[in-house]
């Protein structure tokens, strides 16, 4: 996958993740999502599937267990700006 094309599917899940913050379901999906793309992908990610699946991971157990705990915000954020090189420019 062009990295260019990761940066876009890792902005929109970072999104995805802000977003859907209390959703269980989708959590799972996006843990799912992510930790498959960082086997796929492994030495050529720009960034790291591994963090985003672990954020979606621990905040959906913590949704189950009925004691949640507050999303990785600062994980979240360097996954966010590990992207923005690789993001193609806004017109």
């Amino acid at each position: 996958m062009k990295q260019d094309e990761q940066a876009i599917l890792a902005r929109d899940m970072i999104q995805m993740i802000r977003e859907n913050a209390d959703n269980s379901d989708v959590l799972e999906y996006l843990d799912s999502f992510a930790f498959s793309l960082a086997r796929g992908l492994e030495d050529s990610s720009v960034v790291s599937w591994d963090d985003l699946a672990s954020i979606c991971d621990q905040r959906y157990y913590s949704l189950n267990n009925n004691n949640p705990v507050p999303l990785n915000v600062k994980l979240l954020n360097q996954c966010e700006r590990s992207i923005q090189k690789f993001l193609p420019p806004q017109s």
